[in-house]
């Protein structure tokens, strides 16, 4: 039976646990939390720091594994990418990892292949009164969902938000750029052995100012020919840029009313709730088409259903209201990964990892 280190054992992982138990992996789960949901449908679960790769590196030896994994977590992919590679499993080098993690490191990158992404700096308590730009955004170098990051249109703005930043940023760097008006989306991959697919294209939906944060995602997304053109030509450059061997990726863009494309980032993970909703959309399980690029056994991706899902987020009191609202509405169908908890009238994320939860509304059809 082939063995499997899955790098992290919360509901973001829990899809990604089931379908290698299915696929008759012997399933190890490692994660910091011994009550995390994911020690309760593993074979094992080892009570690990998944930040210490050592660690990880040698009970991998210790238990002769086949394939690490993990799922829409950049600290999981880090560590994953750097045991996999001293092993000389099929993943994606270790290098190319922090390529997709560091954001100064991938905008370095983009600008190496001529690829548009805002204009940025780096900035320190001295710098940062050096910006001219506004509006701007000012987030950490090394976060992700939005952690630590603000909407500026001021310099008198810049002191909180750069403060708010440092809070999330594990490097200490803080990046400020200019903002980039336009529609978001976000390309779902999959690759093996340097050959990509891509699995979806994801509508994003984004909170209305001064609060940048994701409100709903639509797949498929709601998309002009022009505009999906523009995506699924720059992907493939995009991948081989990152030297992306194996695995999916979540890459974020903006496009502009102008038809420009500016790259956001790229992860090489899956990004959040990305396999259920495109499970419910295509048919298609992504956390299969995950564990099969590790094993280098991936076929063409077919579609066996077309159906439009969304994904909302209770990122304050009035998500909540819809939710109700669309739970007592039978021309849809909510499904809800977890018990959604009644929300106080002032409750307010400041990013998605503060929301309440979400869940997935599809349209019923005759």
């Amino acid at each position: 039976m082939r063995k499997i280190f899955i790098l992290g054992g919360s509901d973001l992982q829990l899809d990604l646990i089931l379908e290698a138990k299915k696929m008759f992996f012997y399933t190890i789960v490692l994660d910091i939390s011994e009550n995390c949901i994911g020690s309760k449908w593993c074979d094992k679960f080892l009570h690990v720091d998944i930040a210490n790769k050592e660690l990880v590196l040698q009970k991998a030896k210790e238990y002769k594994i086949d394939v690490i994994l993990t799922s829409a977590t950049e600290l999981g992919n880090l560590t994953a990418c750097f045991v996999g590679e001293k092993l000389g499993l099929n993943i994606n080098s270790y290098q190319s990892a922090l390529n997709t993690t560091d954001k100064i490191l991938m905008k370095e990158i983009l600008k190496e292949i001529n690829i548009q992404n805002a204009k940025y700096n780096i900035i320190d308590e001295s710098l940062k009164t050096t910006w001219e730009e506004f509006p701007c955004i000012v987030k950490p170098s090394d976060s992700s969902a939005g952690r630590g990051l603000s909407y500026c249109t001021s310099k008198e703005e810049l002191n909180a938000a750069f403060t708010k930043a440092m809070k999330y940023s594990k490097n200490n760097k803080v990046l400020i750029e200019e903002y980039i008006k336009g529609l978001q989306f976000s390309c779902e991959t999959i690759s093996s052995n340097g050959l990509h697919q891509i699995v979806a294209i994801n509508s994003e939906f984004i909170h209305d100012l001064p609060h940048i944060m994701e409100t709903s995602h639509i797949i498929p997304a709601e998309i002009d020919i022009r505009t999906k053109d523009l995506i699924k030509n720059i992907t493939p450059k995009l991948l081989d840029a990152f030297d992306i061997k194996y695995g999916a990726c979540h890459i974020e863009l903006r496009i502009t009313s102008n038809f420009e494309i500016y790259v956001i980032e790229i992860a090489s993970r899956t990004g959040g709730m990305r396999s259920e909703m495109i499970n419910l959309a295509y048919g298609i399980n992504y956390s299969q088409l995950l564990l099969l690029s590790s094993l280098n056994n991936l076929s063409t991706v077919r579609y066996s259903r077309y159906s439009k899902v969304i994904c909302n987020f209770i990122i304050d009191y009035n998500a909540y209201k819809e939710y109700l609202q669309l739970k007592d509405n039978h021309k849809y169908i909510i499904f809800e990964p977890f018990t959604i908890p009644t929300v106080k009238v002032n409750f307010e994320a400041e990013h998605i990892g503060q929301s309440k939860g979400y869940y997935f509304i599809l349209e019923v059809t005759k």
